[in-house]
């Protein structure tokens, strides 16, 4: 039987493996819980050589001291109400904490706030004043010119400009067990991100990168019930996201001479204001023959947009378009079906059948097409719509042929119809697969998987390209395409301290239709991990990892030109070790060690001639001590030591200045590197039946 034939009846891997044996277990809070139990850690983390490129989610950024505290709590009474918190890294930029109260079986209450601290780069410096509003300005003492080169005030109006941004989310949740039954929930999350992103305009050939103001608010909530027995479960649900963003443009000076009499300013759409209303449902039907389980999901939803336009052109007497916004309307339906079934004790088979919508139902706009806020060129173009429905089945069977051996049969179909005015009708992915799974010896498993796809697609539609663009480039995504892939995975415990694991991947694409774009990608991937553990109080690993691409793409700029050719590889290399020691029941050390060095090579050819970019490359190397003395049985000394050294290499940054490339007034901002040794000194104590008992 092949794969596809298999898509009716439905497919996925499903074991039965015997069931444990529990005699042995140990419930680790048996007795349960009464009264008061927590702790608090407190201390100093002293960073040196800290920087953007080390503080990206984590917040230490720079060279000083921070306070390390986190603390930790749980309460319960006899009669089940409970309350607890945990509250991690309060001294820093990324702290979380959340709380929560409620009575066993019958309503829980929980309050989550986080911080996620993004910091990208603090080497770029600008001469635009007004960096964080929608109005970029430049000197009084400005020199507009043709080039950066001529600009002359630039040395004296460059200031330093950090690109970062912050996002805060707190949230509200709750759960009302209404009977054994029924279950009503409810959650209200405000999220706000504020700060300074990169972007850039231009004025036709030349450009200027740009501060982009950052200030969005997000609300959502998200209500609804669920009801279970034995005989089935369902899960109905209300979701509701409102977007705000308070900036919706960014208006900029020209730091060039005007290419057309005032045109001395430019001006940028930024996120608009939207929200999303959808309604769920989702549950879960046994049935009674064949041991078949029947799952179902389905969802309605809508998503809108009524921001104004902005202007046609920054010029002087530019009028605003009629109808003065998009009145965007989106309407989004998802449809899911999954059945699993056992019907004979070494067979298992699994189906799920998926559809998705997307329909558009904007009014179609016509505007006037203006190139770089300044000049009108050709007739006025219609702005399509995007709708789209994507149908989906998959399914696979497995058998088992004896005590070592199983294997598997599996698919999928997926068909994607496009609406009109898009560059294709739609496209067709089919995709096959078998696998076997082998043990061979007691501790020893592996599974191979191998198999292929294709992506046919109908006639490319020209007429709905952009203005000017290439009617023989095909983007990847839709782009006629071949695949195959294999897997292959495997554990042995080759003793009962002694692990070790491997995984190896490959896959070809090749597009072979595409005149021009790209031509093909080659995958390799590989990792292993080498895991001991003599015994309880020891434990050592080892693990290792690779992987490498290639990318082919053509290119040709016109019929005077010359075609040209790009190949990308990429190398990805890591190595880990480390482990863990119980010494002298006190001490604790644990010790971790990283290195993983990438490399990516641009070959081109143009015309036949050779013009190698440099390598662009970056190495991490990591190591990590946790060292804890167990003072008393409630109080720890925790000592942690972190030295961290990143550098990286890009030809697009190094050595990139503001004035360097001459059509590019450029931030000038410079590859991640690091070199940074954290200490931490903290103090933990233990309070309730883990330590002392509470005063």
């Amino acid at each position: 039987m092949s794969a596809v034939a298999l898509l009716a009846a439905g497919a996925a891997w499903a074991d039965d493996p015997a069931p444990p044996d529990t005699s042995a277990w140990k419930c680790e809070q048996c007795p349960f819980l009464e009264g008061y139990s927590g702790d608090v850690e407190v201390g100093a983390l002293k960073a040196n050589g800290a920087n953007f490129s080390y503080g990206r989610y984590t917040g230490i950024d720079h060279s000083t001291t921070y306070a390390d505290v986190s603390a930790a709590g749980q309460y319960r009474s006899a009669d089940g109400t409970n309350a607890s918190y945990d509250l991690e890294d309060l001294g820093l930029a990324s702290r979380q904490g959340s709380a929560a109260i409620g009575s066993e079986g019958r309503y829980d209450v929980k309050v989550d706030y986080d911080d996620l601290p993004t910091r990208l780069y603090d080497t770029g410096a600008t001469p635009f004043l007004g960096a964080g509003t929608g109005n970029l300005t430049l000197p009084a003492s400005w020199v507009a010119a043709g080039s950066t080169t001529g600009m002359s005030a630039l040395g004296s109006t460059l200031a330093p400009v950090n690109i970062e941004y912050d996002r805060r989310t707190a949230s509200l949740l709750g759960s009302y067990i209404a009977s054994s039954a029924w279950t009503l929930h409810a959650e209200f999350r405000h999220e706000e991100k504020d700060g300074t992103g990169l972007m850039s305009g231009n004025f036709l050939t030349e450009a200027a990168q740009l501060p982009q103001p950052i200030d969005y608010v997000t609300d959502t909530v998200e209500a609804g019930a669920a009801w279970a027995d034995h005989r089935a479960s369902l899960r109905l649900t209300y979701t509701g996201s409102w977007f705000k963003n308070d900036i919706d443009s960014l208006t900029f000076a020209n730091p060039y001479l005007p290419m057309a009499a005032g045109a001395t300013q430019g001006r940028l759409a930024l996120p608009p204001d939207n929200n999303l209303q959808q309604f769920a449902l989702a549950g879960n039907v046994p049935l009674n023959w064949l041991a078949t389980s029947l799952t179902y999901a389905a969802s309605l939803g809508s998503l809108k947009q009524d921001e104004g336009f902005l202007p046609y052109s920054t010029l002087p007497g530019a009028t605003v378009p009629t109808p003065s916004s998009l009145d965007g309307d989106v309407h989004l339906s998802h449809y899911a079906l999954a059945l699993a079934s056992h019907p004979l004790p070494k067979l298992s088979v699994r189906g799920n059948a998926t559809y998705d919508g997307r329909d558009d139902h904007t009014t179609p706009l016509t505007l006037d097409y203006v190139v770089t806020d300044t000049f009108p060129s050709g007739p006025p173009l219609t702005a399509p719509r995007y709708s789209e429905d994507r149908t989906r089945l998959e399914g696979s069977a497995d058998y088992t042929l004896n005590r070592w051996v199983r294997v598997g049969v599996g698919g999928q179909y997926l068909v994607t119809h496009f609406g009109p005015d898009q560059l294709v009708e739609d496209t067709r992915d089919t995709e096959n697969w078998v696998r076997a799974t082998l043990d061979p010896l007691a501790g020893l498993t592996f599974t191979l998987k191998g198999g292929n796809a294709s992506r046919t697609t109908s006639g490319f539609i020209a007429s709905a390209l952009p203005a000017a663009e290439n009617p023989l480039v095909w983007a990847y995504d839709y782009a006629p395409r071949d695949r195959e892939f294999f897997t292959a995975t495997g554990s042995w415990q080759a003793t009962t301290t002694l692990t070790w694991s491997v995984e190896g991947f490959f896959a070809n694409d090749a597009y072979r239709l595409s005149q021009l774009g790209l031509q093909s990608v080659h995958e390799r991937r590989a990792s292993t991990t080498l895991a001991w553990t003599p015994r309880e109080t020891l434990s050592a690993y080892l693990d290792g990892g690779y992987q490498h691409l290639d990318m082919l793409q053509d290119g040709f700029t016109g019929a005077l030109t010359a075609p040209w050719q790009v190949g990308d590889f990429e190398h990805f290399w890591n190595f880990g070790a480390g482990g863990q020691c119980v010494m002298a029941t006190r001490w604790t050390l644990g010790l971790d060690y990283l290195h993983a060095p990438s490399y990516s090579d641009f070959n081109t050819q143009v015309g036949g001639f050779a013009e190698p970019f440099p390598q662009n490359w970056s190495r991490l190397d990591s190591v990590r001590l946790d060292l804890r003395y167990q003072w008393t049985k409630a109080a720890q000394v925790h000592l942690r030591f972190i030295h961290e050294k990143y550098d990286s290499s890009d030809w697009a940054l190094d050595g990139v200045g503001p004035a360097t490339i001459p059509n590019l007034l450029a931030f000038g901002v410079q590859p991640w590197a690091d070199s940074v040794n954290l200490v931490a000194l903290t103090f933990r104590y233990q309070f309730g039946p883990a330590g002392n008992p509470p005063p």
